[in-house]
């Protein structure tokens, strides 16, 4: 009789597979539009409030005029975050990541981003509730206000670097992985400068710049292009990815 313990599933485990067709990845890729979609709903929320002023004081008085619109920007990126989260999570049972075809410190990275991103938002929301244009804000809005700055740039930082290690991997991949992979290093690097205050212009472009990377690769996994693009490449090599 053929054994079929451990030992064997693991092997299996290990296979490339011949097509693509793997739900997870399909889902991810679904996520990741998800996430960009409802990022931008967040933008276009975020600059009708104009709630970025110089002050704090002047941030909460822009707030309290435009509740409606932060904090419809503040749940779309609590949603984004959520998405995102989800997103990564299914990303890690893919059969690239779970053969190490892959690091799964890609997704691990957009699931620390998801988190702090969600808080985030969640920090707006609580924002939009309570700011007022009565002067000097009490303790606990200071301290909602710098959870809400300090996170949102955690987890921006967290997906930045999540692009820079993802970018040896599509390079690797080849095909039209290989053209994106330069363009992660780019935005992924850009996105790090997210905690100098001066440079506004390039956080907002390289904010749009990832969106469009969500895109593209979101409609990559969805369609099975990254699938194909790893089988044309690990499907002819020996079970044990430690090979590569």
């Amino acid at each position: 009789m053929q054994e079929t313990g451990p030992e064997s599933k693991h092997q299996s485990d290990n296979t490339v597979p011949r097509q693509p067709g793997d739900a997870a990845a399909r889902n991810a890729g679904l996520l990741l539009v998800a996430t960009a979609v409802v990022t931008l709903l967040m933008v276009v929320a975020r600059v009708m409030a104009d709630a970025d002023q110089p002050t704090l004081v002047e941030s909460l008085a822009a707030i309290a005029e435009s509740r409606i619109s932060y904090g419809l920007s503040g749940a779309a990126r609590l949603v984004s975050g959520v998405t995102l989260l989800a997103g990564a999570w299914l990303l890690l049972a893919t059969w690239i990541i779970r053969q190490r075809r892959a690091t799964p410190l890609v997704p691990w990275l957009f699931v620390a981003s998801g988190i702090f991103t969600g808080v985030s938002g969640l920090c707006a929301v609580v924002l939009a509730l309570v700011a007022t244009n009565a002067g000097e804000p009490g303790a606990f809005t200071e301290l909602t206000a710098f959870l809400r700055w300090t996170t949102g740039k955690v987890g921006f930082t967290a997906a930045g670097l999540a692009l820079l290690v993802a970018a040896r991997y599509q390079w690797m991949a080849g095909g039209a992985l290989r053209f994106i992979s330069p363009l992660s290093v780019i935005i992924g690097a850009a996105m790090l400068l997210i905690w100098i205050d001066a440079l506004t212009y390039l956080h907002r472009v390289s904010g749009m710049a990832f969106v469009l990377w969500l895109v593209a690769i979101g409609f990559m996994l969805f369609s099975g292009r990254v699938e194909r693009l790893f089988i044309a490449r690990f499907g002819s090599t020996a079970a044990d990815p430690k090979q590569e």
